[in-house]
């Protein structure tokens, strides 16, 4: 999925084992991911699972905790971070964060978590997309019925989209079918739209998922080997979000990269 979104970005992070640039935002929703994933594991067990108030604290608790890992990654990666990016992060409010995700928390138990009886919860998968190459992941969330949720959180309303094409998905399916010997019978895209003042859930679902096996693996072989051969071009045009400043952590190692050449700058950061 780095690769999809950007190779380079696979370049810094996987073959150089540059650090992932650090983000607020991230350190929050991996504390909300944490939250589910123990409710539901715990619903599991016993049908019920915590209660919103625990699930609260065991929010805020995880949070602050990741945003000790934060302050170590930012001192590790300050180096090539951009004056504008570092802005940005400084502009983040911790306690905004907070309430929204007590919000999120409150609106997800409140609308989306009666509807879910769990099966796989955070269940590894693995499996071959050739010869040379094994496929390994974790399916987060499924229903009892067959459906595999994937949990997303969002500060503004997402726009509908067929999640049929999306690649991550189209991966799950291929593992749920490693673990259950069958294909999912539906996808479910849950965002928690975290807004300044309200919170509420936003469901994208396909009830007839196709998961077109070799497409899959013939994309994945393609990207590995793509990286074998050093093939990694930042596609995204200039005024693009996705490679400014204020959003890129990676943006002065792009700009190196393009000023040095491939050659020279395996070269200097390959020693690293």
């Amino acid at each position: 999925m780095t690769y999809i979104r950007c190779p380079e970005h696979w370049l810094f992070r996987y073959s150089l084992g540059l650090k992932r640039t650090p983000k607020k935002i991230l350190k929050h929703g991996f504390a909300l991911h944490e939250v589910f994933a123990y409710h539901f594991d715990q619903k599991k067990k016993d049908g019920k699972g915590i209660k919103v108030g625990d699930a609260k604290e065991f929010f805020a608790d995880v949070f602050l905790g990741a945003l000790d890992d934060y302050k170590q990654e930012l001192e590790a990666t300050r180096p090539y971070l951009t004056k504008e990016y570092l802005k940005k992060e400084h502009e983040v409010d911790i306690n905004d964060l907070l309430d929204r995700g007590m919000r999120g928390i409150e609106v997800y138990f409140k609308k989306l978590n009666p509807l879910i009886i769990p099966d796989l919860v955070e269940e590894a998968f693995e499996f071959q997309a050739s010869k040379d190459i094994k496929v390994i992941g974790r399916l987060d969330l499924t229903h009892v019925n067959g459906t595999i949720h994937e949990l997303k959180t969002t500060r503004k309303n997402p726009n509908a989209q067929d999640i049929r094409s999306d690649p991550q998905l189209a991966i799950y399916q291929l593992g749920y079918h490693s673990i259950k010997g069958k294909y999912p019978v539906a996808l479910s895209k849950d965002y928690i739209v975290l807004s300044k003042n309200d919170s509420k859930i936003t469901r994208f679902r396909v009830a007839r998922p196709f998961a077109n096996r070799n497409t899959v693996l013939r994309n994945i072989n393609a990207i590995m080997k793509a990286t074998e051969n050093n093939i990694f071009y930042c596609m995204h045009p200039a005024e693009s979000w996705f490679c400014s400043k204020e959003w890129c952590g990676y943006y002065t190692l792009h700009q190196e990269l393009k000023k040095i050449g491939l050659t020279k700058f395996m070269s200097k950061y390959s020693k690293r």
